[in-house]
């Protein structure tokens, strides 16, 4: 399949190869930033269809799932699906992982978004060429329907804080679902300022440390700037 000519309807309910889905994701993306309007529409993702939310949203997270886990005792194949099922895609495993029982053959993938609620506006900012100093700064005049981003300092562990609390938050919201066994629940952190890596890992184990019990086999944690990942594994699981 020739890389331009791909999109949305290239990837709902196609069973493929998870290396091959993940190429095909990120050739997606480049097709998109190179072609008309491209910077835009990623950034604001106001497509009719919604192909751009999803690709960001959804599968790129999903592409960041799979490379953590394809192996030479784990190959991976996936089925993303557009509509209304209670997860968004299945994923089909074989190798000698599956052969002797550390991971199912079969399970669902839910993808969620860690995200401060002034991230569009933020992104509004940056596609306008306005300077914005971060998510928190950020205001909307309802009157005049301005965006106004004033500078905003973090005190202390207030960043690394607040992103454990968020994590725990969706994680709370996502397990009130009833979601097939063996589901994965993908969690792609936007990060509302520069993270260190030892900021990230001490805001994961905050997470981990309240050892919330959930019905997820494995939640994947990752960010899609710095390229930071975690899992968080539920020990009370039977």
């Amino acid at each position: 399949m020739n890389k331009r000519n791909l999109s949305l309807h290239s990837f709902d309910n196609r069973l493929m190869d998870g290396l091959l889905f993940c190429k095909r994701v990120y050739d997606w993306f480049e097709q998109i930033r190179e072609g008309p309007s491209g910077k835009e529409r990623l950034r604001l993702r106001k497509g009719q269809d919604q192909s751009e939310k999803k690709l960001v949203e959804e599968l790129i997270p999903i592409a960041r799932y799979i490379q953590s886990r394809y192996s030479p005792g784990r190959r991976l194949k996936v089925r993303w699906m557009k509509g209304n099922q209670p997860f968004d895609a299945r994923l089909l495993s074989s190798g000698g992982l599956v052969d002797h029982g550390f991971v199912p053959k079969s399970q669902c993938i839910e993808v969620t978004t860690v995200v401060h609620e002034n991230d569009h506006l933020r992104r509004k900012l940056l596609h306008d060429g306005v300077p914005t100093f971060g998510v928190k700064g950020i205001s909307l005049d309802q009157k005049t329907k301005t965006i106004v981003s004033r500078p905003y300092g973090y005190t202390n562990s207030e960043a690394e804080d607040e992103l454990a609390q968020k994590i725990l938050e969706r994680l709370e919201a996502k397990n009130s679902i009833a979601y097939p066994p063996d589901t994965v629940l993908v969690v792609q952190c936007i990060l509302d300022r520069l993270f260190l890596e030892d900021e990230w890992n001490r805001s994961v184990e905050q997470a981990r440390r309240v050892s919330l019990e959930h019905r997820f086999r494995e939640v994947f944690l990752c960010d899609p700037v710095h390229r930071y990942s975690a899992t968080l594994w539920n020990v009370k699981r039977p």
